[in-house]
Formats: structure tokens, sequence, C-alpha cells
């Protein structure tokens, strides 16, 4: 074994993953979480730091064409792992496992270096750009709704603490998990807010050099500024799976949202999965219930002090949610978490940083049940949590509806995507993705043709 055999091996041995959570691939995602943190392996930010693809579940349509796309700018030597919904613990490891031996296998890396070579060949001779609206439409939409990338050309909302750090050549903004603007060749895709933003208008003239232009429009100031289009998701680090939230940007302001979904193949709905059971008849205790009651606030709160940029406490909350769902028994587990919500709730920077944020109240309908803002959902996901962990051992049976969002019947995460373009608009770039992370809607309870546009 040569001395990049050597390296290889040694490299692959910690690789840095990046995690794709697709609708109906939520115990996929939740046993992928845990292995990974096991064995102390990092996250990936975006594809182009990342060594391991980890898909966990099916995704259809437009998800599965980010996946590709995500694939394809994911550099070698690189693995891809995709992961049911059915496995057992052991057969994700096992997965992994593979991914690690795939890595380091250096001649069948060499050979999907050379092929991607080719195939990039090919797709420059095939002219992907600017030949034809819907091809052009269709791979801008690939390239644009993945995890955010400045191309140095137009502008980058960057990943980073918030703080407004720079991507690129064009515009930064710190959004926790930014999310960049890639601007096309000549797709023919005009906007349909009629506002110019096509990659290629509709009177066939291009814009400069054939890339995309920004409109105009007057901004709460007075000023006038450039009217960016600007996706996030379907795939971002702490991300509800599936969702893509399409904003129209002027500065680092959303002035306009609209919601859809990219879907995943199946029916499974893991955290409602106890009321749905006790609803068609089967005997559920409520301490199983509770069990899951209590994991999926847990996660929850994971994926907002993620995006909050307080990753120990979000790691706290993984592991508390991890100990819950998989292993035995339950020794400490109330004190830990007491523990644990001490030091949230102490917080006074993070508490400044989420309070007036998405601040819901009546005037949002009565189907949405949290009132408040970010603050005051955080703090209901603590007492809910500390509630259900007292009810663990409780073997009377399960008789409400009352899942971790709300009566499972009614897909409570519906009325909240509902009110999600409302809140987004005049929010900042950073603070829509926090305002997201606290409502955490549940995508498994959304049908994937889903939309609300906000006008």
């Amino acid at each position: 074994m040569g001395v990049s055999g050597r390296l290889l091996r040694y490299a692959s041995a910690r690789p840095r993953s990046l995690l794709v959570a697709v609708p109906h691939g939520t115990r996929a995602r939740l046993l992928a979480e845990a292995e990974l943190a096991r064995r102390g392996w990092r996250p990936a930010g975006t594809p182009a730091s990342a060594d391991l693809l980890v898909v966990c579940g099916s995704p259809e349509k437009s998800l599965a064409r980010a996946v590709e796309t995500i694939w394809a700018d994911t550099p070698c030597p690189r693995a891809r792992v995709e992961l049911r919904d059915d496995l057992r613990p052991e057969q994700v490891a096992d997965a992994l496992d593979g991914a690690v031996s795939r890595l380091a296998d250096g001649p069948a890396q060499r050979r999907d270096a050379a092929e991607r070579v080719r195939h990039q060949a090919r797709r420059d001779r095939g002219g992907v750009h600017g030949h034809g609206p819907e091809h052009g439409r269709q791979e801008h939409e690939d390239r644009h709704a993945v995890d955010g990338h400045g191309d140095g050309n137009g502008h980058g909302h960057g990943a980073g603490d918030g703080n407004g750090d720079r991507d690129g050549n064009g515009h930064g903004h710190g959004a926790g998990d930014g999310n960049g603007h890639k601007n096309g060749n000549g797709h023919g895709n005009g906007d349909r807010d009629g506002n110019g933003h096509g990659n290629g208008d509709r009177d066939g003239m291009g814009g400069p050099g054939g890339l995309r232009m920004a409109g105009r429009g007057a901004d709460r100031d007075g000023l006038t500024l450039d009217r960016l289009h600007v996706p996030l998701g379907p795939v971002l680090p702490d991300w509800p799976a599936g969702l893509v939230v399409e904003t129209v940007l002027q500065g680092d302001v959303i002035q306009r949202a609209r919601v859809r979904i990219s879907g995943g193949s199946g029916v499974a709905r893991f955290w409602d999965a106890p009321w749905l059971a006790a609803l068609a008849g089967r005997h559920v205790t409520r301490g199983a219930a509770a069990r899951r009651r209590a994991a999926s606030h847990l996660d929850s709160l994971g994926r907002l002090l993620a995006v909050s940029g307080w990753d120990s406490s979000a790691t706290r909350a993984r592991r508390l949610r991890d100990r819950l769902l998989w292993e035995r028994p339950d020794d400490g587990l109330a004190r830990d978490f007491a523990r644990f919500a001490r030091r949230v709730r102490r917080s006074r920077p993070l508490r400044w940083m989420l309070r007036g944020l998405g601040t819901v109240d009546a005037s949002h309908g009565p189907a949405v049940r949290v009132r408040g803002d970010v603050v005051a959902r955080m703090e209901r996901w603590l007492a809910g949590t500390e509630a259900a962990l007292g009810e663990l051992d409780d073997r009377s049976r399960l008789a409400d509806d009352e899942g971790p969002r709300g009566p499972v019947g009614e897909r409570p995460s519906e009325s909240l995507l509902a009110v999600l373009p409302t809140l987004l608009a005049g929010a900042e770039l950073a603070a829509a993705r926090l305002i997201v992370a606290s409502l955490d809607p549940d995508l498994d309870q959304v049908p994937s043709a889903y939309e609300v546009l906000h006008a």
C-alpha cells in the first residue's frame, strides 16, 4: 500500500457526513444521527465539505433531484448511504461500515473521479445552460434549492453564526446555515411575480452575458434595493425534512415567502405513531406515548439550539432524545434533563437572541395553538418534556389523540406551515432560520403537494 492509500484509509476512518432528511424517513434519520454521534463523526454543513452522503428515507421527484445535485457536488473521495425507514439499528451501523470501506477503496475512488469528469464533459457538450426553458429551469431549481452556496458572481447568503460573514464575492448575510443564490445562464425561466427575475426573459432578451439579473423594489426605509429570489431548503442542516421556503429578499429582509414540500415515499408518521395506533384500537400505554412525546420535544429543542449556534446544548438535547428512544433503562434521565433545562433557561444570550421573533397571536387563527414568540415555544418544549418524563412508568391505556404537535387527526403541522409565510415576511434572513426551527413542523403529517403563498 502506497502513501496515498494509507492517507485515504486514515481519512476514511472518520468521514464528515452530510445527512439528508426525507419526509416519512424520520426513524431512519434518528437512527443515523444516533449512530453518527456514537462514532464521533463530525457533520458536514455543505456538499463541498462532505465525504459521506447519508439519505434517510426514499425521496421522490424534486427532492430526489436535489439529492442527485448534492451528490454531484460532493468531491471525491466520497460514499453514499441510503437508509430505508424500516432498518434496524444494527443495519444502520453495517451500512455506515460499508461506506467507510468504499471510502478507503483507492481504485474505486479513482474510477468514480474519472466517471465524474466524463459525466461533466457530457453535460458541457449537451449544453445544459440556455437550451430551452424547462430543461434550464429544472437545472436552475435543483442547483438553487439544495443547501446554499454563493457562486462568487452573485449573492451568497452565508453559512455561519448570523454575524454577516461573506460567501464568495457577493453580499453575505449570516443565517445559521446559509443559502446561496446561484446565478444561472439563460434558463428562460421568467419569474411568476413579473419582476423580471427570469434567467433570460420572456421577450427573448437575456441579461448581460446571459446572467440572471435582480429586480428592483422599494425597501421599507424608502430606498430602492435589488429584489432577490432565494430558496431555503429542501436540504439544510437542522432543517425540517423536505421543506422549501422560497423567499423574495431585499437586502437581508424577507419581503415575501412561499412554502412548499419536496416529498418522500411512504406513509409513516414516527412521532404520531403511538396515538395513531391507539386510535386504530391497539393497546398503547400512556408511558409509551409520553416517551415518544418527550423525545419529539428534545428533537425540536436540539434543532433550535443548533440553529442558534449553541452546539454543546444541542448535542445534550439529542443525547437525551437517543436515550429515550433507543436505550434502557431510564436511570438518571430525569435528573440529567433537569440539569440541561436549567442551563437553557438561565442562558441570557439565548433569550436575548430569540425574544420577540415569530410572535403568534390570536390574529393567526385558532388552529395554531402555540401563542407567543420563539422563547415561548422553547419553554413549551421544556415544560412538555419535563411533564412527559414524569409519566414514563404509567401503564394505563392511552385514551387521547394529543400528539407532540397537537391532535394527530387534525395534522397540526399544516396549520404551522400556513402561518409561516406571514411570520417570515419582514424578518431578517438569520431570524427566519430561528422561526422555522421554533415551529418545527412535522412534514410526515403534510401532503407532498402542499403549497402556501404569502402575497
